[in-house]
């Protein structure tokens, strides 16, 4: 059994031992800090870019809807059925059907047609956190535009000689 030794020469000597070891482990423990700061930062990044990266759909959205009115002049000229395939909702907010006063009927296809992709993207990033792979994602916000164009069809008599004898 040891006993504390009170000799003034032995504590004097146990304390340059401890002295002589100090800066290496400070060094040592300083070191860690930042190998630990260094890979926590990593970390934070990683997190940061996976949130960012799973908002993709809202980007894309973003990005074709101010895209949007040169798609829709494009589709204007070339193809009039592609508006009814690719903006069908801007096109039933053009319908006098739609009972609502004349200063909205004239800002609602507009602002239908430049919030209708953003929507979407919104839509498909709720439906892809539930797992959905992005052709279920896809065949969805098709199934959105079928009814959109079965609705638009409709409305505008297209499909009255089918059902009227």
């Amino acid at each position: 059994m040891h006993e504390l030794s009170l000799d003034p020469e032995i504590c004097t000597e146990r304390f340059r031992a401890l002295r002589a070891t100090f800066p290496t482990h400070m060094n040592q423990i300083e070191a860690e800090q930042a190998l630990y700061c260094l890979w926590h930062r990593g970390q934070r990044r990683r997190l940061r870019l996976g949130w960012v990266a799973r908002l993709w759909p809202i980007g894309v959205g973003l990005l074709l809807g101010l895209f949007a009115p040169e798609l829709r002049a494009f589709l204007m000229r070339a193809h009039p059925w592609g508006m009814w395939l690719v903006f069908p909702f801007t096109l039933l907010a053009h319908r006098p059907e739609v009972a609502i006063n004349e200063r909205v009927a004239r800002t609602l296809p507009q602002v239908i047609l430049y919030a209708q992709f953003p929507l979407e993207g919104l839509v498909a990033r709720m439906v892809l956190k539930r797992h959905v792979s992005i052709p279920g994602v896809t065949g969805q916000i098709f199934y959105f535009h079928f009814l959109a164009v079965v609705q638009l069809a409709m409305v505008s008599g297209i499909l009255n000689p089918l059902f009227v004898r």
